[in-house]
């Protein structure tokens, strides 16, 4: 085959001789071959192999998804059908059996074409039929203009002109039911991603989605996704975000995440951004995306925490006027560390001590002494890397200059919403599955804030509306929060990460000062109840707030 892409005279009985065991296979070809000749040639009528009856029963699914096509046909970019009349028979769609004589006098305009069917062992791409001589001289300015390598391939799943404009834009219902409709095959695992996605609109209308593909191909780029229970989080702390890369997808993809941190120092989802690898303004996407998506956050967020790996960092201000941004310092002293170790250190453990000292310094002086005494354990090489990487952007990571972040511990925010993803999706999921691991935790939470409104409406018939506000409040944390519970011989122990409360046998009072002061159930009475399968709507527990 390699001598027959290379003779630049290759004549019609030469190309009918072509066989092609994928259809990958033959676009790779074609693209070479149209160059040559400046040829333009265009897909326009072809029947995928899995709408055929017979495919399931005699060919693999690897062959499938190799081959594509049972039949193709591509004309020439001048070639128009008379009367918007079908070049495809009905009776070829259903047997495939339709004249090539038939569709070739049905065109006007050029008669160059080239048809393609499945080999009578149905293990190749032959071309059948063709017609290579132009009726019209070939323009080389035209073809340079319209011509796209790969346009062909991409173009076998979905047409290239919807995915471009889908690029721009915010997805709803409609569109992804619009792009599942075009689907011609199951090609990179599009349809499966569109369905997963037609899932979390099924059980969230108003979840924002993009869906980018990388232009003129039918490959997806970026799948950005907030859900209406993130945009309530995001509205309702928005004080300060962290932006992270939680872990790796798979060889293809990574994902990132906004998080927030709500009144208990509990991370709450805010935005997911799965990205193609090597992708670059990932953040500034990511950013300008979420404000779109929860307008009225732009001038209140007042820090964004990144990753160490996360580049652009300079876009934050841009997009957040009234924010600064920090790198997550629990990034700092491992990221510096292994690199000291890669370029020579002499005594490792007192580096670790100094870099720490670096991070806490209370004082501009404390830094700039510390800093002079990396020369003592450090290559010069390792110091010149951080007066360059590092001591220049000193005010996003040394805490006398970096935000103060009062009550929440950054790192462990990071740690337990990377550990929960990472507990969710394994090491090696496909987009689609982590779009679907995501609807499927909405729909658990879903289910159980149904069961608290029902909960929280049998209360309100009994007590009043201060009290019966309070007590929705309190459920409501049953969704998020994480206890560890013990039982011991007089009650119960419930450690929420700060401090520990204990609660009676019968789980009607606590020792935290919600309870105490009000003499209605809390978050820990409810949690427990939960973990032990008892009613969360006991009289009970109002006995104590009734005269």
């Amino acid at each position: 085959k390699e001598e027959q892409h290379n003779d630049g005279a290759m004549d019609e009985t030469e190309l009918l001789l072509m066989e092609f065991c994928s259809w990958e296979d033959f676009c790779t070809f074609f693209d070479d071959w149209c160059e040559k000749r400046k040829a333009l040639f265009f897909l326009r009528y072809s029947i995928p192999i899995n709408k055929c009856k017979w495919a399931n029963e005699s060919l693999q699914w690897e062959m499938v998804e190799a081959l594509k096509f049972s039949s193709a046909r591509l004309f020439c970019k001048n070639v128009h059908v008379s009367n918007k009349k079908e070049i495809i028979a009905p009776k070829e769609r259903k047997e495939h059996c339709a004249s090539d004589e038939e569709d070739s006098r049905d065109q006007q305009g050029c008669s160059a074409y080239i048809f393609l069917k499945l080999s009578e062992r149905k293990n190749r791409l032959c071309i059948t039929k063709c017609q290579l001589q132009h009726n019209h001289p070939l323009c080389p300015i035209e073809f340079d203009y319209y011509f796209k390598r790969g346009l062909l391939l991409a173009n076998c799943c979905l047409p290239t002109r919807i995915t471009n404009k889908i690029s721009k834009q915010f997805v709803g219902s409609l569109d992804i039911k619009h792009l599942l409709s075009n689907c011609k095959t199951k090609d990179n695992g599009i349809m499966d991603t569109l369905n997963s996605l037609d899932s979390l609109f099924s059980i969230d209308l108003d979840a924002k989605v993009k869906l980018i593909f990388l232009e003129d191909q039918v490959i997806i780029k970026m799948v950005f996704l907030v859900t209406t229970e993130m945009v309530s989080s995001c509205q309702h702390f928005p004080t300060v975000l962290f932006f992270n890369k939680v872990l790796r997808v798979n060889e293809d993809f990574d994902l990132f995440s906004f998080v927030c941190a709500d009144q208990n120092a509990q991370g709450k989802d805010c935005a997911y951004i799965i990205v193609r690898k090597e992708t670059t303004n990932v953040l500034r996407f990511a950013s300008v995306s979420l404000v779109q998506s929860v307008p009225n956050i732009k001038f209140r967020v007042r820090c964004v925490a990144v990753g160490v790996d996360i580049g652009e960092k300079e876009v934050v201000k841009e997009i957040f006027p009234h924010a600064t941004v920090q790198i997550l310092r629990s990034q700092v002293l491992p990221t510096l560390h292994c690199k000291a170790l890669e370029m020579g250190v002499t005594e490792e453990a007192k580096l670790l001590a100094l870099f720490s000292r670096i991070v806490s310094s209370k004082s501009p002086e404390d830094y700039n002494k510390t800093v002079r005494s990396l020369g003592l354990y450090c290559s010069d090489s390792f110091v010149k890397y951080f007066m360059d990487q590092w001591h220049t952007c000193r005010e996003m990571w040394v805490d006398i200059w970096a935000f103060n972040f009062a009550r929440i511990d950054t790192s462990e925010i990071v740690f337990q919403h990377n550990q929960k993803m990472s507990d969710l999706l394994g090491s090696n999921a496909t987009v689609a599955e982590c779009i679907q691991h995501l609807v499927t935790t909405i729909s658990v939470k879903t289910e159980q804030q149904r069961k608290e409104k029902e909960i929280a409406s049998r209360y309100k018939s009994v007590c009043t509306p201060d009290e019966a506000s309070m007590i929705e409040e309190e459920l409501s944390f049953l969704r998020d929060c994480k206890y560890h519970i013990k039982q011991t011989s007089k009650g119960f122990l419930l450690f929420d990460g700060v401090s520990e409360f204990f609660m009676d046998l019968s789980l009607v009072t606590c020792s935290c000062t919600i309870h105490n002061s009000s003499l209605l159930p809390c978050r820990h009475i409810f949690a427990t109840r939960l973990r032990n399968g008892e009613e969360l709507f006991d009289l009970k527990l109002l006995s104590k707030s009734r005269p």
